[in-house]
């Protein structure tokens, strides 16, 4: 069983029931809806297509609403605008009748006040890059380009040093995000998140309209980075979204960020998710180059729970196949690290955690190819996956909501059972359908996590059962 789960951006190329099915047949784990774009109607047809999928197919792809957040982008233009290098130009929240140079219209009114702070002015992600030479009186900004290039509409912009004025969570987020609670999506990725208050107050929104979306921070700006530690406590999962975190920051210094943050939310017991360009040049080949595949292969080195594709599936020529070989490269090199090994220097603190190390102990005595839980709230098989010990977690609920929640869980394979009142009835519900889906062969010996009667009542407890 492949550890790492995909995410899969849904988009043009793929909202459609047969995409979707085409996708999850070849590893998509969770589909991703990309707020950015399209209207709640579109994204309707969307959730309603994966919820067909999951149902016709007996799947359980989970939903992640990601925010389009508080940023900056260029206005509309009927057609690009050409920029060669050394050109100035002005920047501008409104029109600027008799301006004879190029004007670059941006949604954001305060944009004069914060470029000062700024180190440089970005475009697509570094795509283009500009130096501020001069404020005017009526709000605009003098730049000269670095670059020759071609401004579209709606590109987005980055000023790296700055402290953008804006709130993380706009009056549209807001409103998507209501929209997704009532669509039952079972993660929002939070775009643009700089510290921890920001996190509960969408915590807080969630728990105040009865949803119980989880929460995935998305670190994506040099704040966010300065408050990892806090922003990690309060989310329920983090999101390093190399685009906008490539811009803000030095490009050199990435890779290291996204090691300690890996490394954090493993300690955290956190799902941590390692997206952007994994697979870009999949949009238009159909074969990564060598550099992606190196690139997928550390994010699985580092035991992230997730790799995520974006454009590659949601507008890409070959989003099919770019999900093959994300998977093929996830499996490889999980495979290429050898047998699982004992976690060292383990320290349990709660029931849970130790029931997990207990279990991840038992397994390695016996030489069990998995470890199967038991679960009506999820938390025994994350406790589990924290431990990273390379082996197949085969979780066993009744909830299909945790069903799809633990998608997000390395390791984790979560299945649908109905759970008896005796739980010797309920380990054998769990044998014949980790059977059934391939999972566990006759004869085994497997370790498992699960209640057993004791005197009028029931105690966890962590035993070897050989598979019937």
């Amino acid at each position: 069983m492949r550890l790492t789960k995909i995410i899969c951006t849904l988009g043009p190329a793929t909202h459609t029931p047969e995409m979707i099915r085409a996708l999850a047949g070849k590893g998509m784990n969770i589909a991703r809806l990309n707020f950015s774009h399209g209207s709640h109607e579109d994204h309707q047809k969307t959730i309603d297509a994966v919820k067909q999928v999951n149902a016709e197919d007996n799947r359980s792809i989970a939903l992640l609403l990601d925010t389009k957040g508080a940023e900056i982008r260029t206005g509309d233009r009927e057609s690009p605008i050409a920029i060669t290098k050394n050109q100035e130009v002005v920047f501008s929240s409104h029109a600027l009748p008799g301006e004879t140079r190029p004007v670059i219209i941006v949604n954001y009114e305060s944009f004069a006040k914060d470029v000062v702070h700024a180190t440089s002015i970005l475009l697509d992600n570094g795509v283009m890059s500009f130096e501020m030479i001069a404020r005017n009186a009526d709000g605009s900004v003098v730049a000269r380009s670095h670059d020759d290039g071609h401004i579209g509409s709606r590109r987005h912009v980055n000023l790296p040093g700055a402290d953008i004025s804006l709130p993380s969570m706009m009056e549209k987020d807001w409103s998507d995000l209501e929209f997704g609670i009532a669509q039952g999506v079972d993660y929002v990725a939070l775009s643009f998140i700089r510290t921890a208050e920001e996190v509960e107050e969408v915590a807080a929104f969630i728990k105040k309209h009865g949803g119980t979306v989880k929460t995935i921070a998305k670190i994506e700006t040099a704040q966010a980075v300065a408050n990892i530690d806090r922003i990690i406590a309060v989310s329920d999962g983090i999101m390093v979204a190399r685009g906008d975190l490539g811009a803000e920051l030095p490009y050199q210094k990435i890779p290291a960020i996204q090691d300690m943050i890996v490394s954090k939310c493993r300690a955290a017991g956190k799902p941590v998710i390692v997206a952007t360009q994994m697979l870009e040049s999949m949009i238009e080949n159909p074969m990564p180059t060598r550099a992606e595949v190196t690139d997928i292969a550390h994010a699985v080195t580092t035991r992230a729970d997730m790799t995520m594709l974006s454009a590659e599936t949601a507008v890409g020529k070959h989003p099919a196949e770019s999900v093959e070989a994300m998977s093929s490269i996830l499996l490889e090199t999980e495979q290429s690290q050898g047998p699982a090994e004992m976690p060292a220097g383990s320290h349990a603190t709660g029931e849970h955690a130790a029931l997990a190390d207990a279990a991840v102990s038992m397994a390695f005595s016996v030489k069990s190819p998995a470890i199967l839980v038991l679960t009506r709230t999820g938390k025994t098989p994350i406790a589990v996956s924290r431990l990273r010990s390379n082996l197949p977690i085969i979780a066993l609920t009744e909830s299909p909501g945790i069903q799809r929640m633990l998608q997000a869980y390395h390791g984790v394979t979560a299945l649908l059972i109905v759970f008896d009142a005796d739980p010797e009835v309920t380990i054998t519900h769990a044998f014949s359908a980790a059977k059934e889906q391939g999972l566990l062969i006759s004869g085994e010996k497997i370790v498992l996590i699960s209640d057993t009667r004791a005197g009028k009542g029931t105690v966890h407890t962590v035993h070897v059962r050989k598979v019937p």
